[in-house]
């Protein structure tokens, strides 16, 4: 498999997590968080973190602080030099200029802060090579779409600009002077940011994964434990090569980070001569087609053409569709248009705006699920036309308002009553109601779609807090079968969904089955993460011994 690793980068934490994690290497922060000791807003992990973002620190002991009439000594920290680097390393103290008393940078969008932190690492590049003269801004490489945006974000654009420049002039004063282009670079330079910039995630564990990371081990008698594992994102970043990968609602890399440091694997063969694709966010199976070009033209200006989205796949037809009132017939009732063209196409369109252009697979790679959720697209008949509430096999036709608004209501109960489930001693009315819910669900909803697998997931959830672990086994296990629709079999999130599986099944004592899903669930990680698995999702250790037998859980 392919694996590389991209360091090169410019980061900034976000402000959900200023308090959370460390500053610097964006992992969860400890009690004893040590801060920067001039402005006292960004917290680290460890003075070696701090070091690195604030750079070289010297004292001046002879200067007092006055507060509440009590003199209080406090030696006060001054950088060595603005033109030091961070200690031992290449890389430029990257929060200096940020510090000073205004504390902008905790108040500005992260993205404005990361453009500003690019450009005084470029500022301090030229000043440590002796280039002093006049500054412009950094020239990178990377598309921007300010011809494209709208109004609005060309105004807003132009003042962060205009606040970034003040503030970078406040903090280097005399020791530079600006180029008259500068501005208009800067302005750039934010597009920049906006359209090329990552998501640094981690991954956080709930519930029982915590537990399970701490205690080294699983108990039977947790019956209210069950894993899962969410990524939460922690920062934003630029990484200068990362940025040339083109994206795919159906990548064949897998982006991962540790610290500061994004990792690219492959998870298939990819042919010589094959484009590299990662997710900018959509995928399929995640997102219907309609969402997920929404998506990704508002964040990145532009319609994606990839397999997914020039190709008609099954989990497009199902993934927010409904089912046919035909209980013989497994088609799908969609809320979209979409007609079938001569060119053997089909069109997907919304309020008349036409979304997508799909080919038809070809007869060869037509499987047997998506001919029957869309038998009529498979038919020798040009410009057939579908009208949302109709089905895509048979034509039959359902209420759609009235099949929405039922099925939304019926997801709320379900989730109160995952809500519910952590009291103690929760009576059967909330129980009777989700599970009458879910049936409502079942009725309504196609048997692939995503709201069914999430019904059935929050249902499994529920059960387990309350300690029904058979009936949890029995709805995790049917929301795991729809996702494999959506997604394939080896996709990261049903590994996810494994892990719930397990976790259930260790507090039923069945350790052999929890085992056998438990080696799923490790070989689609192994796939994604290679060695890293256990340095990203820590609690897969403490999972294998417990289900080989190296723990041995309290009475």
């Amino acid at each position: 498999m392919l694996r590389i690793l991209l360091l090169r980068c410019m980061q900034i934490i976000l402000k959900s997590c200023r308090e959370t994690h460390c500053h610097y290497c964006f992992s969860e922060a400890p009690a004893d968080v040590v801060f920067c000791p001039l402005c006292t807003i960004p917290v680290y992990c460890s003075r070696k973190c701090q070091e690195q973002a604030v750079g070289g620190i010297s004292w001046n002991q002879d200067t007092y602080l006055e507060s509440n009439s009590n003199a209080v000594d406090l030696g006060i920290l001054s950088l060595t030099s603005t033109r030091c680097k961070a200690t031992d390393s290449k890389q430029i103290a990257e929060h200096r200029h940020e510090c000073g008393g205004a504390h902008w940078a905790a108040v500005l969008p992260a993205d404005i802060v990361l453009a500003g932190r690019l450009m005084a690492q470029y500022i301090d590049s030229r000043m440590l090579t002796g280039k002093s003269s006049a500054i412009s801004g950094p020239k990178m490489d990377l598309i921007q779409h300010y011809d494209v945006d709208s109004p609005t974000s060309k105004l807003e654009s132009h003042i962060y600009a205009i606040v970034l420049l003040s503030c970078l002039q406040k903090h280097y004063k005399s020791d530079l002077s600006w180029k008259e282009e500068t501005l208009a670079q800067m302005v750039l330079l934010i597009c920049q940011v906006k359209v090329n910039s990552i998501a640094i995630v981690c991954m956080k564990s709930m519930d029982g994964s915590q537990g399970l990371t701490e205690n080294k081990g699983y108990s039977a008698a947790d019956d209210g434990v069950m894993c899962s594992v969410e990524q939460v994102k922690v920062a934003q970043a630029i990484y200068m090569s990362g940025s040339l990968f083109n994206h795919s609602c159906r990548p064949n890399v897998h982006s991962y980070f540790h610290s500061r440091t994004l990792f690219l694997r492959s998870t298939t063969y990819i042919k010589s001569g094959s484009p590299v694709e990662l997710s900018y966010g959509p995928q399929a199976g995640e997102m219907n087609l309609v969402k997920r070009q929404k998506s990704l033209q508002e964040n990145y200006k532009f319609s994606c053409q990839c397999s997914s989205c020039s190709e008609l796949h099954l989990s497009d037809l199902v993934i927010d569709s409904f089912c046919c009132p035909r209980s013989s017939c497994l088609g799908a009732v969609s809320e979209s248009t979409c007609y079938k063209s001569e060119e053997n196409c089909v069109h997907v369109s919304v309020d008349e705006s036409d979304i997508c252009k799909l080919s038809l697979p070809h007869v060869s790679k037509v499987d047997e699920d998506i001919e029957k959720v869309g038998k009529l697209f498979f038919r020798n008949n040009a410009d057939l036309k579908i009208d949302p509430g109709y089905c895509m096999s048979c034509r039959s036709q359902i209420n759609l308002s009235s099949a929405v608004a039922t099925s939304e209501k019926a997801a709320s109960k379900i989730n109160r009553f995952k809500e519910l489930a952590v009291i103690d001693g929760i009576s059967e009315i909330p129980i009777t109601d989700a599970l009458q819910s879910l049936q409502q669900i079942k009725k309504l909803r196609h048997p692939y779609s995503k709201a069914l697998a999430q019904a059935e997931d929050a249902i499994a959830e529920a059960f387990a807090k309350i300690g029904d672990q058979e009936q949890a086994r029995k709805h995790c296990e049917a929301s795991i079968m729809i996702l494999k629709k959506l997604y394939h079999p080896k996709h990261i999130a049903i590994a996810h969904e494994l892990i719930k599986l397990v976790s259930i099944e260790l507090s039923l004592g069945d350790r052999a089955s929890a085992a056998a899903t438990f080696a799923q669930a490790k070989a689609i990680f192994s796939l994604y993460y290679g060695p890293d698995v256990e340095r990203i999702l820590p609690y897969v250790d403490a999972l294998k011994r417990t289900v080989s037998g190296g723990f041995i859980g309290a009475p």
